[in-house]
């Protein structure tokens, strides 16, 4: 597992609402994304398809399940050609105008069985997202 956290100078309320966001709109936070999909959407889960397109030009197609409850949103993936696990999404309180961001990659190479420990995947996927949510309320 690697994981990164900022503070972000907002609510938690506001962040939250950028997190549940992202569930139908990953391309404001994920670099690549395209034809994203709700398969199933309920008060308990929501199943997505995406594409992505990495920096070389390799796309590939991953289905996710995503559950969510304040203050965490959990990205399961269910199928991906490479990998096997979830990322997680959490918005702690700090303040009443301060809510830190953390996200967690637990993912596991499915050949290989080897954890995943790139520590830049979080620390870029932190700093994207808090860009994208700070430019909606400056």
């Amino acid at each position: 597992m690697v994981s990164h956290s900022e503070v972000v100078p907002l609510s938690i309320e506001k962040v939250w609402a950028q997190l549940i966001h992202k569930i139908d709109h990953p391309e404001s936070f994920v670099p690549g994304v395209s034809n994203v999909r709700i398969l199933e959407k309920n008060n308990e889960f929501v199943m997505r398809s995406m594409d992505l397109t990495s920096p070389d030009g390799l796309k590939i197609s991953m289905l996710e399940k995503i559950t969510f409850s304040p203050y965490l949103v959990r990205f399961l993936i269910v199928d991906h050609p490479k990998f096997n696990g979830f990322v997680d999404n959490i918005a702690e309180k700090l303040s009443e105008n301060e809510t830190k961001l953390t996200y967690e990659i637990n993912w596991t190479d499915k050949i290989t069985g080897k954890v995943i420990n790139d520590e830049m995947l979080p620390k870029k996927a932190v700093l994207k997202s808090v860009e994208f949510i700070l430019g909606k309320f400056v």
